[in-house]
C-alpha cells in the first residue's frame, strides 16, 4: 500500500511542478482581453484624430475669412474644400460647415449679416444670435463665426452585449470658432444674401 501512496504522491508532485503548457494556457486566456484593449486604443485614437481635425477645419475657415476684407461664395466654397482636405485621410464627404458674419446693431443685438453653408443651411440674415460675452462690445463690432459638423462612423462595428454603442454607430463632432476681423471692421460677402 505504501508503494501505491508513494507513487500517487510522486505523480501529483510531477503534475504540480509541470510548467510546459502554462504559458500557452495563460496566453489563450489573456488574448481576448488584449485584443479588446488593442481595438479600444485604436478606436479612441481614430476618434480623437477626427475630432481634432474637425476643430482645425472650423478654426482654419474662421481664420481665413477673418483675414479677408471681402469674400464671395466661390471663395467660401474653396475654403470649405480646404477644410475637407484637412479631414484626410478620413472621408471629406460627411464634413458639414457654415461661416457666418455676426454684427452688433444699434439695439445691442447680435445679428447675422450674411451666412454661407457647405452642406449646412445658411443662417437667415437678420437672425438674432447669442455670442459669447466680450466678443461684441459696441455697435458695429463684428465677428466671424465658423462651425463644422462631422459624423464619424467607427471602422469597428462591433456589437457588445450590454454595451450597444461600444465601437459601433455614428459619433457627431460639432465645433464652433469665433474670430474678429483683422483687416476691416466687418468682413463683407459680395454675393451672399444680406439683411
Amino acid at each position: 500500500m505504501s508503494k501505491v501512496v508513494k507513487h500517487i504522491r510522486q505523480s501529483v508532485s510531477r503534475f504540480v511542478e509541470a510548467r510546459e503548457g502554462a504559458a500557452a494556457v495563460e496566453f489563450a486566456l489573456l488574448l481576448p482581453l488584449f485584443l479588446i484593449i488593442y481595438l479600444c486604443v485604436i478606436e479612441f485614437t481614430q476618434a480623437f484624430m477626427v475630432q481634432r481635425r474637425a476643430h482645425h477645419s472650423a478654426s482654419m475657415m474662421a481664420d481665413i475669412v477673418s483675414q479677408s476684407g471681402t469674400v464671395t461664395q466661390s471663395q467660401l466654397a474653396d475654403y470649405f474644400a480646404v477644410g475637407g482636405l484637412i479631414m484626410a485621410p478620413y472621408s471629406a464627404g460627411p464634413l458639414e460647415g457654415r461661416v457666418t458674419s455676426i454684427q452688433r446693431n444699434a439695439k445691442n443685438q447680435d445679428v447675422v449679416v450674411w451666412s454661407y453653408g457647405s452642406t449646412m443651411t445658411p443662417l437667415k440674415p437678420g437672425t438674432v444670435m447669442t455670442v459669447p460675452s466680450g466678443l461684441l462690445e459696441k455697435a458695429t463690432d463684428s465677428v466671424i463665426y465658423a462651425e463644422t459638423i462631422y459624423r464619424y462612423n467607427s471602422p469597428f462595428d462591433i456589437a457588445v452585449p450590454g454595451f450597444p454603442d461600444f465601437l459601433s454607430g455614428v459619433t457627431t463632432f460639432q465645433r464652433q470658432f469665433y474670430l474678429r476681423p483683422r483687416e476691416v471692421a466687418s468682413v463683407s460677402c459680395t454675393d451672399c444674401p444680406k439683411t
